[in-house]
């Protein structure tokens, strides 16, 4: 977010800066504030560069017509406006209201204040599509071996082909599948050990350091590399505020956020499952997968609050043992979930799937036609990407290529 400090002294200016700066470091970097100051006579010139104009209160009676002026050339741009307390007090601030500005805050107002305000315009800015709020999807499983993995790295790619940036995040802290089929491994993973054993923060500095880029638009955060420090993670609750702090940051800088959960429940997946846009469960046809799934809802559905946010996929599916339908209709009675989470296309069975790691492809550019038209469909579902399919990746090369060949 953009703020420009409008003031007629520099003196002025350095107090509405400092108010900016003294806002707690994380706030600051998960609203990604950068701040412009300049006086009552030249702010024209950085209207078309600023999202919010902050007005001290040194510039007394010339608020309210800067206001106006503000809005007038540049409608976009919310005013907050500083007045003294005598002012504030004898309510002589309603006209500046009148004059378009979005909040007014006296002089000894709190911090907490002026970061409330900000907080709600940075809320506007992500429903209007000015500011860039990743899509949380957790990628789950009710029992092994349902290609959970495949389908997390497959949307990747259908993300990359669509040039939405992208992070894949590998929660397995034992096999590390998603890693290993991508042949993603490097000293990144320190980084994450130290957030945990608490000798770095997460910051964007840090996550940049940690992540490591298989394309143009898709990197992967790897587990902890050492052992205690991936137990920690996934069974602390300390782990928790770690998580949060990830997708903080992550969410300013990804179009979505693709997390495999490895099948664990913890404190820390937990919370991500509960915050997340999507909880997609990857399932199979099987009568095992169907009541591994009975027992997995039991607490999951309870976990993620709303059956809005949870997708059934079922991978690999020829409808030799099990159909959707017959599946909803055995949990259905149970659940009380509703139609929403069956919505998703099946992925279709396609021998050639299992080939995918380490083959610089993925199930979506390694499988056949009907596999790569169900994984857009289900990336559009799951509104990862916008625009018309493209279906066929035959011809194009290995997408972590650059990474294979290092």
């Amino acid at each position: 977010m953009k703020l420009l400090i409008i003031e007629k002294t520099i003196e002025g200016q350095t107090i509405c800066f400092k108010r900016v700066e003294g806002l707690n470091r994380r706030d600051i970097e998960v609203l990604d504030l950068s701040t412009k100051m300049t006086t009552d006579k030249e702010y024209k010139a950085q209207l078309q560069h600023c999202e919010v104009a902050i007005l001290g209160s040194g510039l007394a009676e010339s608020a309210t017509q800067i206001a106006r002026q503000i809005r007038i050339e540049a409608p976009w741009v919310h005013i907050i406006m500083y007045v003294t307390k005598e002012v504030y007090q004898a309510g002589a601030f309603r006209a500046a209201y009148d004059a378009g500005a979005k909040k007014v805050l006296p002089d000894n107002s709190l911090p907490v204040d002026l970061l409330q305000e900000l907080v709600a315009i940075n809320a506007e800015f992500r429903k209007e599509g000015r500011a860039r709020e990743g899509k949380l999807v957790c990628v789950t499983h009710a029992k092994g071996g349902v290609g959970a993995t495949s389908i997390c790295g497959a949307l990747a790619e259908v993300c990359s082909v669509f040039h939405r940036k992208t992070l894949l995040w590998d929660f397995d802290i034992e096999t590390r599948d998603l890693c290993r089929s991508l042949t993603v491994n490097g000293p990144e993973a320190k980084v994450v050990s130290s957030w945990v054993n608490g000798s770095l923060e997460v910051t964007r500095e840090t996550l940049a350091n940690a992540l490591i880029s298989i394309s143009e638009d898709v990197s992967v955060l790897m587990p902890p590399d050492g052992f205690a420090e991936g137990i920690d993670l996934s069974c602390h609750t300390d782990s928790i505020q770690i998580c949060q702090r990830v997708i903080d940051v992550a969410k300013m800088q990804n179009d979505v956020i693709l997390i495999d959960t490895g099948g664990r429940i913890g404190p820390a997946t937990g919370s991500l499952m509960r915050v997340a846009d999507e909880v997609v469960v990857i399932i199979d046809e099987t009568v095992l997968g169907l009541t591994a799934l009975d027992l997995f809802l039991n607490y999951v559905k309870y976990l993620v609050l709303s059956p809005e946010r949870i997708s059934f996929l079922v991978n690999g599916y020829n409808g030799s043992v099990l159909a959707i339908s017959q599946m909803e209709a055995e949990l259905e009675p149970v659940h009380h979930l509703g139609s929403r989470p069956w919505r998703l296309s099946p992925v279709p069975f396609d021998p050639r799937a299992s080939q995918w790691a380490g083959s610089g492809k993925t199930l979506y550019s390694l499988g056949q036609k009907p596999i790569r038209s169900s994984l857009e469909q289900i990336a559009i579902e799951l509104q990862l990407i916008t625009g018309d399919p493209i279906s066929d990746t035959r011809n194009r090369g290995p997408w972590w290529g650059k990474l294979l060949n290092q």
